[in-house]
């Protein structure tokens, strides 16, 4: 098995890279068409800084994914496959909630869309999995 000799370095560049691209996703939104109706400016923050955490999360549990993927490879057992299991549902968690989703599939990002509801279920998942986890 190896192991990273470096994980302070390779936790601080994917810590960049996560911001990196949060900011680039926050900075996208202005690309969308502004919705006909007038929204109170701090609902306008709102959205932005649910973008960028989202995104930021996304990122971060992305290379969290392959790292427990790698794990796996190297020790497959249960406890990794439900690792991986659980990331999965939170990498789903991040997706369905960052409001760039909910623009790209036509839904306004503050509410009245499935994906009010969605991101919950995906955390339900992960709920349930660490649940039977800590019972085996």
């Amino acid at each position: 098995m190896t192991t990273d000799r470096h994980p302070r370095r390779k936790t601080a560049f994917v810590t960049g890279a996560g911001l990196l691209l949060a900011l680039l996703a926050t900075l996208a939104l202005g690309l969308f068409p502004s919705p006909p109706v007038d929204i109170p400016a701090i609902f306008v923050f709102i959205v932005r800084v649910q973008v960028f955490v989202t995104t930021f999360n996304f990122v971060l549990l992305v290379a969290l994914l392959w790292t427990y993927v790698s794990l796996y490879r190297e020790l497959p057992n249960r406890y990794t496959r439900s690792l991986i299991l659980l990331c999965i549902a939170l990498v789903l968690y991040a997706l369905t909630a960052n409001p760039v989703v909910h623009l790209l599939f036509g839904f306004p990002p503050l509410g009245g869309s499935p994906f009010i509801v969605i991101p919950h279920a995906f955390v339900g998942v992960a709920i349930v999995v660490l649940f039977y986890q800590s019972q085996t």
